[in-house]
Parts: C-alpha cells; sequence; structure tokens
C-alpha cells in the first residue's frame, strides 16, 4: 500500500469517527417514556397558550338601616334594603394569552460522550422553555426572562367606590321614633336647601365650581341620612381572574359561573348562568403533514429537536348565551410538532409559541 492510499483511508476513518460522534451527541425522547435515573441528560418543553380571563365585577354588600322599622312611615315610596347581602354586576371581561410549559410537549435530552466536533449549547428559561441551542446565551439580559404578568388597571369610570358607614346620632333619652322624626326633619331641611340653591332663592352669583360642590355636599348628607332608613349600599370595583387552557379534545369548556347573588365562581359546581370558551381552530396547519402524538412519544430521535407551529383560533367567552368577548388569537397547542435536525446549527426559539424564529448552519 502506497502513501497516498495510506493517507486516504486515514482520512476517510477520521471523518467516519467524527460523524459518528456527531450522530451520537444528544438524542431527544418524550419525558413520558424516560425512567428516573436511567439516562444523564435534561428536560426542556415548548410553550403551551393558557387564557387568562379577567372579569370586571361591581361588588356591592347591602345592610338595612338602624331605623329600617320607620322607612315606611317617611319613605313609603324609595327602594330600601331589608337584610344584610350581597350584589355583584359584571361590568367587562378581559382576555390575554400567557406562555406555559406543555406537559404533551415535554422531552428528555440524553447527552452523550463528545470528544471534540460540534458542542450542543442548549439555553433553557427558568420555567423549561427552550429558548436556543448553538447560541449560547442567545438573547440580550432584557429579552431573558418573559416579560412579566401586569395587573390589570381598571378604568377610572368603573372604579367608583364609595365606603359608606351610618352617620352617629344623639339618642340618649330619646325613643327610636323620636330619633326617627328628627331624622326625617333633617332630610326635608336638607331637600329645602338643594331646592332654593336651585333655584336661585339665596340671590348670590355662585361660580360654577361653588355651586357643584355646594350641591355636591347637600346631596352626600342627604344620602347620610336616607340610609338610616334605607340601608347602606357599599360599592366596590375588584378584578377576579379565571384559567383556561384550551385543548384539542375539548373545543368549548365551562370554566365559571356567574350570579347576581353569589357573584364568579370557577368551575362548575357553583351557582348562576355558566361561562364558556370556545376555541375554534382555523385551520392553518392542516397542510402540514406532521408526526402524530403517539409517534412523536413512541421513539427517539438523535440530534433532532421538537419546535412547534402554532395554529390560529377564533376564541368566544359565553355567559350562557352571551358573547362577552371574541378575540381571534394564537392558540400553541392546537398546532403541530415537528422536527428540526442539529448538526452545527444555531436555532432560537420564540418563547412564547415554540416556533423557530432564527436558524443559521455553521
Amino acid at each position: 500500500m502506497n502513501r497516498f492510499s495510506f493517507k486516504l483511508i486515514f482520512v476517510f476513518a477520521a471523518c467516519f469517527l467524527t460523524t459518528s460522534m456527531l450522530q451520537a451527541q444528544f438524542t431527544t425522547t418524550f419525558a413520558k417514556n424516560v425512567n428516573p435515573g436511567q439516562q444523564s441528560g435534561f428536560y426542556y418543553s415548548l410553550p403551551q397558550t393558557m387564557l387568562q380571563l379577567d372579569f370586571i365585577i361591581e361588588e356591592t354588600q347591602c345592610e338595612p338601616g338602624p331605623l329600617s322599622a320607620y322607612a315606611s312611615l317617611y319613605f313609603e315610596h324609595e327602594e330600601m334594603v331589608e337584610y344584610s347581602s350581597m350584589e355583584y354586576k359584571l361590568l367587562d371581561v378581559r382576555m390575554k394569552q400567557v406562555a406555559t410549559p406543555d406537559p404533551n410537549a415535554t422531552f428528555f435530552v440524553s447527552v452523550g460522550a463528545v470528544r471534540g466536533g460540534s458542542k450542543a449549547e442548549f439555553d433553557i428559561l427558568p420555567n423549561g422553555i427552550i429558548r436556543s441551542v448553538g447560541s449560547g446565551s442567545a438573547l440580550i439580559e432584557s429579552e431573558s426572562q418573559q416579560k412579566p404578568q401586569e395587573p390589570l388597571q381598571i378604568p377610572p369610570c368603573m372604579a367608583k367606590s364609595r365606603n359608606q358607614g351610618f352617620i352617629k346620632l344623639i339618642t340618649s333619652g330619646k325613643s327610636d321614633a323620636q330619633i326617627a322624626r328628627e331624622a326625617a326633619d333633617k332630610i326635608a331641611g336638607i331637600r329645602d336647601s338643594k331646592f332654593k340653591l336651585i333655584s336661585g332663592y339665596y340671590e348670590t352669583a355662585y361660580t360654577p365650581e361653588s355651586f357643584r360642590e355646594m350641591y355636591s355636599k347637600l346631596e352626600e348628607m342627604e344620602q347620610d341620612y336616607l340610609s338610616l332608613f334605607l340601608g347602606s349600599r357599599v360599592t366596590s370595583t375588584v378584578v377576579r381572574p379565571v384559567y383556561v387552557i384550551p385543548s384539542k379534545e375539548v373545543l368549548t369548556q365551562t370554566v365559571a359561573k356567574f350570579s347576581e347573588s353569589d357573584g364568579l365562581t370557577t368551575g362548575t359546581s357553583g351557582s348562576g348562568s355558566p361561562i364558556t370558551v370556545q376555541t375554534l381552530p382555523l385551520n392553518n396547519t392542516a397542510g402540514i403533514n406532521a408526526p402524530s402524538q403517539s409517534a412523536v412519544e413512541s421513539m427517539s430521535y438523535d440530534n433532532k429537536l421538537f419546535y412547534r407551529v402554532p395554529e390560529t383560533a377564533n376564541v368566544k367567552v359565553s355567559l350562557k348565551n352571551t358573547t362577552l368577548i371574541e378575540e381571534r388569537l394564537i392558540i400553541n397547542q392546537l398546532g403541530v410538532l415537528l422536527m428540526a435536525p442539529f448538526a452545527n446549527t444555531r436555532m432560537d426559539f420564540d418563547t412564547e409559541t415554540g416556533q423557530i424564529i432564527n436558524m443559521k448552519m455553521q
């Protein structure tokens, strides 16, 4: 064998050995098929879409007044609180997407012993969602974490609340009937002052600001005294979140119930009208010939990583037969799982969807 032939065989063997090491670099397996402690490696997940529904609810605590027994005597035709209760009114609902690790798209990467050749550098978020491979820390620090969910700000027009308690009266040595008579006379005097202010009886040229302030104070005093007979209503506006994960198997889910007497209760066991979330895929991924879920779960793949092409869906939230909100959103888990080969490759993933957003062949 001449020297040239020997060199050719040596180069061929070296290339074959290097290729073999790259092929055995890592193996990707569906997480549930890995026995604990069986292999050395790590897990990564693709994100699924969780919907956060923020229900804006007006809550009113009703308490009967201490002089309610005399309400019909002086205020027969006005509405009265007869007993302690809570009243609820649904004002609005807001919907947003939250990316969380998908248990049906979580994989185990077993790493082989590799000497030389290309190294696979995996970059994974603290919650387990994969961000990049072969890039090191692919993104700058300001982009390295998912944006925190900002608390919902209630519009000023909705955030009305009056913490009204019952005013204190001088009651020593007086019967309840006398106290009621004095309170009723006070209300009559306040109403007379309001009429005189509006009619111009005082013949004073008030500025618009002064007029509004004076009338507002009289109105507040009247309501304070009226509450002694008619009862108190303390109103506040709150945000109640409900979380739902859309599913391919169940396109319409009952996530909560609402009633004006019991408010919002999550799940299906509460009282009131059902709140449903309907997710209808638009089938933009229908033309992709993707492996079945059973194929994804049953096999191991050398030097391949799973990514996702998400699906777009029409999402509708309804209370009984009334549509509360309807939007077109990206729902990751309704899409398809595909495999991308890794060989001297850099891949960056969208941590909100699991889609590959950047791929570079080294």
